[in-house]
């Protein structure tokens, strides 16, 4: 009797710790469709970033709900400095720590994961920064982020995970989003020096156009910052603004082909004179034509249409209204304010308001 009630008990035991096995794995199973559901979901976002800070607030964001984070921050390492620098950072001011010390130092100095269950009791942590920021850690995950030479460039970190303290599975999947942030970084860099290549190409390619000016030859640089500022004000996406940028000091590229006596002549233009300055949209566009490069198809058409106006009164071809591009009237609104405020041989720089007030009252 004493052995059938015993089996009994052992009985229920056992089923009682299969139900709790089952109802656990059962969580595991929705917290797992939960989360490839949301990688599935920003996976989509993420193809359509090129940026890099929108990337990485995207990567961000997915961590935070993946992992059920509070906060989340990505540090990038200055070597020159010395520093990690908190790049892109939820909730929180900017940070620059030693990048030795502290766990995230240690992550990027050793170039290994590390999960802190109690960050207050592990002589790692360096309590500064919540002091800093009002912030109260209480565990982290952090990973190191490496390049495609095996360096490590930065880390990727979680804190105060929702539920309790960060998981094997949880090391896992962060060291999946430090990989991506590892190569949209260096994606960015390296996106960044052929932008740097192509701009100083560019200026350098204008400058030779304008050193035949010599009033004019100062202002590219000014008046690319002017386009983009007028572009970004008007809702353009962000990488065309960039291309503006880069196509807009090829404006007068065509004053190549005008003879200096013209460029250079200190008086008034004659008529025959004035119609062959005139003519350098013209020159500038055959100089850029045939490209199959976005960027210098829109170097062509700022060439050819920087001096049309709304009316139909500019020049080479009359346009009127929508006939213009918009990069051509981005560009001869900026090359016209600068002017306006830049001191030439005819007339004194205008200051602002003066200028504004000009461009307005030629408006339409």
């Amino acid at each position: 009797m004493k052995k059938a009630r015993k089996s009994g008990v052992d009985a229920k035991a056992t089923s009682s710790a299969r139900i709790k096995k089952l109802v656990r794995e059962n969580q595991e199973l929705k917290e797992w469709k939960r989360r490839l559901s949301l990688l599935l979901d920003y996976g989509k976002k993420m193809s359509a970033r090129k940026e890099l800070d929108g990337l990485l607030h995207l990567l961000v964001d997915v961590a935070q709900n993946v992992l059920r984070a509070d906060r989340c921050t990505v540090f990038l390492l200055d070597k020159k400095a010395g520093e990690l620098w908190s790049r892109i950072a939820s909730g929180a001011p900017a940070i620059r720590v030693p990048s030795h010390k502290g766990i995230v130092g240690e992550t990027v100095t050793h170039s290994r994961v590390i999960n802190i269950h109690d960050a207050y009791k592990d002589a790692r942590f360096n309590p500064e920064i919540d002091k800093s920021t009002g912030y109260q850690t209480r565990n982290l995950l952090s990973a190191p982020m490496q390049n495609n030479k095996g360096e490590t460039i930065g880390a990727f970190q979680v804190l105060n995970k929702r539920g309790g303290p960060f998981t094997r599975n949880d090391e896992e999947i962060l060291t999946i989003f430090a990989a991506q942030a590892a190569t949209a970084v260096e994606n960015a860099q390296l996106y960044g020096e052929l932008r740097a290549a192509a701009k100083d190409t560019i200026f350098r390619l204008a400058s030779a156009a304008e050193y035949k000016d010599m009033d004019t030859r100062n202002h590219l640089e000014r008046m690319s910052r002017f386009c983009a500022i007028i572009s970004e004000e008007i809702g353009m996406p962000a990488e065309w603004t960039m291309s503006l940028q880069l196509a807009a000091p090829m404006h007068d590229i065509g004053k190549l082909g005008v003879p200096d006596a013209i460029l250079k002549k200190p008086g008034k233009l004659s008529d025959e004179e004035w119609t062959e300055m005139k003519r350098h949209p013209l020159y500038g566009a055959e100089i850029l034509k045939g490209s199959d490069n976005e960027l210098l198809r829109m170097s062509q058409r700022v060439a050819l249409s920087h001096h049309e106006w709304w009316d139909g009164s500019g020049y080479p071809h009359g346009l009127t209204w929508e006939e213009i591009p918009i990069e051509g009237r981005i560009v001869t609104l900026a090359d016209v304010f600068d002017a306006l405020t830049s001191k030439r041989c005819y007339k004194p720089a205008f200051d602002v308001e003066e200028s504004l007030r000009i461009v307005r009252e030629g408006s339409g």
